[in-house]
């Protein structure tokens, strides 16, 4: 269907690709992947005919129908469905001879209220709605125009997780020629069935999805040995969790997830970024155990009431996701809590020597376009010499000369790690992320993960990032039906109970489903307490892994001290021994009654 022959590709001086070659072909689900700045985006602007190669040919049969994200509106003016509608040719050449025709408007509110549209919003004009949200009416047209090849730029950008995982159910069942750009692993994984990948100025075509490509590539990719000892510490740190936790039924799913982890990062290297980034929380300056309580809140606005009596308690070292479709109150939550804004009523009790760091969806675009990264890190710590704020910046993949560049024409990937860097600076006890990776490359996402892993304070995340939410949640809620709820379950578990939701019947389904998860009113009763005894697992598990390093060190120490045939030395680690051990087994007999208390709630 596509046939790509000794093409060469240039975007102004630079050759993106030389004398390549590929073809493809209808019912290939395609992912496109590369370093940034390969030639990725430049490849579809070719075959769509917006640019020109420099040599070789680009060729599609002459009736085969594109479909594509436009970046643009040209009139805003224009109502939401109608301007969906106008994408199908039936539509918009008036065919009410048709009985398409009338199948038409009722398909296109429907893949529109998929998308996550409200049904009263499919009538107001596009001019009405965020940037984010004009990206989904411009995928909604993308996907509901007749297509035989089907072009994706970062289609999940903007997307909540739920609508991520009906996008990929969508895809799957598509028959054309879909070709796929994307950032979001996971989402590659679960919707392609090949991979292009753009390196050295070539178009390389492999069997299966983004993971089955990364494991061709290494196993052919000796280099992938100078990676590796990096990529061992990144794996070890993960299977130090599921070697300690797997074992464990609290702990069960979320070792699974690092499992899981595990496999892809064995091969991530492959497709590095052309940066290296080293991102390490700092411990914060002030510690708490307890950090935030929010006892009774009704969460929105006058006009709008969200969430009904919220009760959370938010502890250092929890890790929590938000789970709940788009409008649903997650960002009003945080805000809640931040702001308190969108707190109607309730008790909001938080330490004040405590730091919250914020990373909101709009965050980028409140950059102040005449800062540089330099400027921006000196004044977020001014305690910072020069050279320490140009070191602190190249973590994050700013070099000198960038450093000093205005962020006014900086991509949204080097302004997000810009904004995280500047977070991270301030040593915050609890961070609140709110699509943190819609712009970051695939590279910084896991470095993300991984670090987040380490930070001593809380985090609490919403992210159609599914490797991220594996990656760090360990527990996670669902807004439904007005209720902030427990969800007792895995991201998987999550994904099996929104598809088994008859699109039909929604309403109906999910208010079933809402209250089989619901907590009853005995377990609302005793909330408090089940996040006291989370907390308290959570303290044991640590003071188990600090004995077990401890009585690591202890042993090395006793060999030395054989070795030497230091008698004293001897007497003195064998009692230091003794005494790990005996804290140890208290300590997990400790955590053993914990779990026994939780289990009986």
């Amino acid at each position: 269907m596509l046939n790509i022959k000794n093409l060469t590709l240039a975007y102004g001086p630079k050759t993106l690709i030389e004398e390549a070659n590929l073809q493809l072909y209808k019912g290939q689900i395609t992912g496109l992947v590369g370093q940034n700045g390969t030639g990725k985006t430049s490849l579809f602007k070719l075959i769509l005919g917006q640019n020109h190669p420099e040599a070789g040919d680009c060729d599609l049969p002459s009736d085969t129908l594109i479909s594509y994200i436009e970046q643009e509106i040209e009139d805003v003016e224009q109502e939401l469905v109608e301007y969906v509608l106008m994408a199908h040719n039936i539509y918009a050449e008036d065919h009410t001879d048709l009985p398409e025709y009338y199948s038409l408007r009722p398909n296109a509110e429907k893949l529109l209220m998929n998308l996550g549209f409200q049904l009263e919003e499919l009538s107001k004009p596009l001019r009405e709605f965020s940037g984010g949200w004009q990206m989904r009416a411009n995928l909604a047209k993308a996907l509901f125009c007749p297509s035989d090849l089907l072009l994706l730029d970062e289609p999940t950008n903007h997307l909540d997780i739920e609508t991520v995982i009906w996008l990929e159910t969508w895809l799957k069942r598509f028959q054309g020629l879909a070709i796929i750009i994307s950032h979001d692993r996971e989402f590659l994984d679960n919707v392609t069935n090949q991979t292009v990948h753009i390196a050295n100025k070539q178009l390389t075509l492999y069997g299966g999805n983004y993971s089955t490509f990364e494991r061709t590539r290494a196993e052919q990719e000796m280099q992938q040995q100078k990676n590796a000892a990096r990529t061992q510490a990144k794996i070890a740190h993960l299977q130090s969790f599921v070697d300690r936790f797997k074992a464990k039924a609290s702990k069960a799913k979320q070792a699974q997830s690092r499992m899981k982890m595990i496999d892809k990062l064995q091969y991530s290297p492959t497709i590095s970024s052309q940066r290296n980034y080293s991102i390490e929380f700092y411990t914060p300056e002030y510690t708490s155990d307890l950090l935030v309580t929010l006892a009774d809140g009704q969460i929105g606005y006058p006009d709008k009431p969200l969430i009904n009596n919220v009760k959370l308690q938010i502890f250092a070292n929890d890790r929590i996701g938000l789970l709940g479709k788009n409008g649903k109150g997650k960002t009003s939550l945080i805000k809640a809590i931040i702001e308190q804004t969108s707190l109607l009523s309730g008790t909001l009790e938080m330490n004040p020597k405590i730091k919250i760091g914020y990373f909101a969806q709009q965050t980028i675009d409140m950059l102040n376009v005449n800062d540089t990264p330099f400027s921006l890190i000196s004044s977020t710590d001014k305690r910072l010499n020069q050279q320490e704020v140009y070191n602190f910046l190249g973590r994050f993949g700013f070099d000198a000369a960038t450093s000093k560049q205005n962020v006014e024409k900086f991509s949204g990937g080097e302004k997000a790690r810009l904004i995280l860097a500047s977070i991270i600076l301030t040593k915050p006890n609890i961070l609140f992320l709110d699509e943190p990776t819609n712009h970051l490359d695939m590279t910084m996402r896991e470095q993300l993960a991984i670090s987040l892993q380490d930070f001593e304070g809380a985090v609490i995340l919403v992210s159609h990032d599914k490797f991220l939410l594996q990656s760090v949640v360990e527990d996670f809620y669902l807004i439904e039906d007005n209720r902030l709820q427990d969800f007792k379950g895995s991201l998987d578990d999550y994904q099996d109970y929104l598809l088994a939701q008859d699109p039909q019947d929604n309403l109906a389904k999910t208010k079933a489903k809402a209250k089989d998860a619901q907590p009853s009113s005995a377990a609302v009763d005793t909330f408090k307490q089940g996040t006291k005894l989370r907390h308290e697992i959570t303290q044991a598990e640590r003071s188990i892994d600090k004995l077990n390093q401890q009585i690591e060190k202890i042993n090395v120490n006793l060999e030395q001290a054989n070795q030497v045939g230091d008698s004293n030395k001897l007497i003195e680690w064998n009692n230091k021994l003794d005494k790990a051990r005996a804290e140890l087994s208290t300590a997990e007999e400790q955590w053993l009654i914990l779990q026994e208390q939780l289990a009986a709630l």
